[in-house]
């Protein structure tokens, strides 16, 4: 994946028949300010865009909707709270997702993309209930207090798991006990976890603690599923920046929104460096 540096401006033109996309600003620029409260408000199928910010809030997403995030860099769900996520349905990416008292997501069902799991005082992801299932692909899950992702259920249940990057944590990057961490193409260490199809367990060579894109070099460069690809059309890369949703598509930062009869005009600036 070709790593770009581009800042732009976007002018945009919303018509408020747009009903099926929920902003969520926690500066007061959307519908809410609080995710769960958008939430509650979502029926099936709809999207919400939560624009830049820390949002210190324990979430439960348990409908079929998409979460989207404005980029790890930019947009924060934050938790005192066990877990930070509480997730049985949908699809949440683009975010960063820390937990200081506990868990960062516990995946009862549902598909985690392109997210940041990191400075949870326990685990990053944990499928611990009976019939647990969910997919993780294409996260970077690091510096987590014990594992990077556990399956931990006394009944059967799978955690599919792909293109994921699990480096450092206190404990194993993946871990299978009595349920099935079903892994491939990813980058950690592994304790009874299944299938286990090009998985790796080396340094991932990202810029910094805080950057997570990983350098040309990198062995994770190249090397995810083969099956799935980058937008750039190369094989996909394991960890954040890889994978069909690598969030190649600028990240807004400042948005201005001023109504105009029934339209709604919004100028937003971004910032796109991936």
């Amino acid at each position: 994946m070709k790593k770009q540096i581009l800042i732009i401006a976007i002018m945009l033109l919303a018509n408020t028949s747009f009903a099926h996309t929920i902003v969520v600003d926690k500066n007061g620029g959307g519908q809410f300010t609080s995710i769960q409260t958008a939430i509650s408000n979502a029926v099936t199928n709809d999207t919400i865009k939560v624009w830049p910010g820390t949002y210190s809030e324990q979430i439960t997403l348990n409908k079929n909707i998409v979460l989207m995030g404005s980029g790890y860099e930019n947009t924060t769900i934050i938790s005192t709270l066990n877990p930070a996520i509480n997730m049985s349905s949908g699809m949440i990416l683009y975010f960063k997702i820390s937990c200081s008292n506990g868990d960062g997501i516990w995946l009862h069902n549902g598909i985690v993309r392109n997210c940041l799991i990191t400075a949870c005082s326990q685990v990053g992801i944990l499928a611990a209930t009976a019939g647990d299932n969910g997919l993780v692909q294409n996260c970077t899950i690091t510096y987590n207090g014990s594992y990077g992702v556990e399956a931990r259920s006394d009944a059967n249940g799978t955690i599919t798991v792909s293109n994921c990057i699990a480096r450092p944590n206190g404990n194993n990057g993946f871990y299978g006990y009595r349920s099935t961490c079903n892994l491939s193409y990813s980058n950690g260490s592994t304790v009874w976890t299944a299938g286990n199809q090009g998985v790796i367990d080396i340094d991932p060579q990202f810029v910094s603690n805080t950057d997570y894109h990983i350098s040309q070099g990198s062995p994770c460069w190249d090397t995810g599923n083969p099956s799935l690809q980058d937008p750039d059309g190369s094989r996909s890369d394991m960890g954040y920046f890889g994978g069909p949703d690598c969030p190649i598509y600028p990240t807004v930062f400042e948005i201005t929104i001023t109504p105009n009869g029934s339209n709604i005009n919004l100028e937003a600036k971004a910032r796109a460096n991936y």
